[in-house]
This record gives structure tokens, sequence and C-alpha cells, in this order.
């Protein structure tokens, strides 16, 4: 910030309507050059973007004389104070990531978050100015989307993990994010809320080893007397083993392929059974023996036909029980 300029205090809500509704910077173009000597270079590395993001939306705070601290802790959000006389308020982290893709940014260092959560609530209000951008073959940024979102809107759980997660041999690391912007995800889903998240949080301490035999059991009651210290009440967390269910959406899948499959076989089934029938009963109706042996014949490839539906079928009952539908209690 330059010294005896006027400045202006922002919330991160206004400076996300003035980058997108004042600056108009969905309609942006624009490039990274590098100078070195007599030689200067456009930039076409797409994941260059993502670092230097961050480094312009400073350039742009001061160009617009709003006032902000930056942050010393590289390891940990926020990036900027928007309210430099009270670091517990006014928290913004900057990410950004090439549209064309996933995010791929890393949230933060699981541990060191949740010893910071724990101990520091307000961490949780951190807002997160995310911009999707996108760089052509001739090194033109533009940005597709920007985004304002808290932690727990851009964070999911995984299969192995109650949250997403980098783990290396077994060892956890990096909080990463999901897909929030998408209405089609097929995996896990966004948390919806943050004491769903915080649910999370807590389970994870117990699958993390240093923090298993340290602080897991106590890390959410000392978390609810530094909330209710902050906040004036605890969060209402709810166990994680009675809220995973609603965030996969995988296995969710995986159930409502095996119920089709089942009604499928138990479908064809019945087909097979009226032809059996339908035979049976000719048998019984003809009068000539060649009606007769034309029946059977037709009876036996039936039944034929049936012992491998009654096989299909019993694996379709298999698949069900094995993701968790009981055939049994299903509606007829």
């Amino acid at each position: 910030m330059q010294k005896g300029r006027k400045t202006m205090r922002l919330s991160a809500q206004e400076i996300y309507d003035r980058l997108v509704n004042d600056d108009h910077i969905l309609e942006l173009e624009g490039q990274i050059k590098f100078y070195l000597g007599d030689v200067d270079i456009i930039v076409k590395q797409k994941d260059v973007v993502g670092n230097i993001m961050q480094e312009w939306l400073q350039g742009w705070l001061d160009k617009r004389g709003i006032e902000y601290a930056p942050s010393e802790n590289t390891q940990m959000p926020p990036d900027f104070f928007l309210n430099p006389d009270d670091r517990t308020r006014g928290l913004l982290e900057v990410k950004a990531f090439n549209r064309n893709g996933t995010p791929g940014f890393d949230i933060a260092d699981f541990r060191m978050y949740a010893a910071e959560i724990q101990e520091k609530p307000y961490m949780l209000d951190v807002d997160y100015l995310i911009f999707g951008y996108d760089m052509s073959d001739d090194g033109v940024v533009t940005i597709k989307d920007v985004w304002l979102k808290k932690v727990w809107q851009i964070t999911r759980r995984m299969e192995n993990y109650p949250i997403n997660l980098q783990v290396k041999d077994g060892v956890i690391h990096k909080i990463r994010p999901g897909v929030w912007y998408s209405e089609r995800a097929t995996d896990y889903a966004i948390f919806d809320s943050l004491e769903d998240f915080i649910a999370a949080i807590e389970e994870t301490t117990f699958k993390e080893p240093k923090l298993r035999d340290s602080v897991a059991s106590t890390w959410l009651a000392v978390f609810q007397k530094n909330y209710k210290a902050r906040y004036g009440a605890e969060l209402n967390v709810p166990r994680w083993n009675d809220i995973k269910d609603k965030y996969d959406l995988v296995t969710d899948k995986k159930k409502e392929k095996a119920i089709e499959y089942y009604e499928k076989c138990k479908s064809q089934k019945q087909k097979v059974d009226e032809r059996v029938l339908k035979f049976q009963q000719r048998i019984i109706e003809a009068t000539t023996d060649k009606q007769k042996a034309n029946a059977e014949e037709g009876l036996t490839r039936a039944l034929a036909t049936m012992e491998t539906a009654i096989k299909k079928l019993n694996e379709a009952k298999e698949n069900c029980r094995a993701v968790g539908v009981d055939i049994e209690e299903r509606p007829q």
C-alpha cells in the first residue's frame, strides 16, 4: 500500500463485487511477460497463472486504494487481512486454477489446519476468492469464473477418508478441494454445512497416526470450548458415521445400478416363467403326437433358459446385498 494514499476498507464480498461488476474481470484479457537482458517473452505455461493471480490481486488492491495487510504465514490461510486492526475478521485467501481442468490447488496441510482452527475457530471464516482461468496457445489469459466461498463450500469427502486429502504412502498431507461448481457430481458431494465439515475434520484426526495417539480424542471438545468462547455457543456437530452416506454418491449410484439390474433380471425370469407355463399348458391341451412333441421341445428350451434366468437373478440379489440393498424389504 502506498504511503500517504487515501484508502478504503472493503469486505471480501465487496471486493468480489468490484472485480466482477465494476471492473468486469470476466471480460478482460491479459498476458504474462518476462524480461531478462535484451530478451523478453510471453509466458505460455498455464500452471504459472495460478501462482501469479495472488500477486495480481495485491497489485489490484493497491491500485484501487483498498486497505489490507499481507499475511506473513505462507503455509496457512489467509493471504490478506482486510481489516489490519483486527486480524480475526476480514480474512481473504486467493486461489486459482485452470478452468479447463479440475481444481488442483491445496487448501492447507491437514495437521496444521486442524490445530489452527481448533485454537482459532475464526479461521473458519476465511473467504476463498477463487479464479478459474484459461490461457490460449498465444499466452492470452482470461478469467472464466470467479467464486467467493467458505472452506466447507469447496471441500468434500473421499473414498477412504472423511475429507478429500493428498495421501502419500499412507501419510496424510494436504487438504484438497472438490468440484463445487458442477451439478453433475458423480463421486462425492460437497459438504452441506460447516457442522458437517467439522465432523469430517474430527473423524480424520483419528485416521492420522500422529494425531490419533495425541489429540484426536479431545480435538472436538477443545474446538467447541474455543468456538463457544468466540461465538457464545457451541456448534451442533454430528457424528461422522451418521452423515457420511449422504455424501457418498458413488455408493448411491452403485445401489441404483444394482437395483436396476435386479429389476431387469426379475422381469426376465417372469417372462421365462410365463413361457414355461405356456408350454406346460400346450402339452396338456395337445391332441396329436406332433403337437405334444413340439410343446415338449419348447418346454425343454424354456427350462434351460429358466436355469440361466435364475442364475442371473441370484447374482443380481448378491450384487444388491454387496452394496447394502435389502431386496427382501423392497416394496413389490
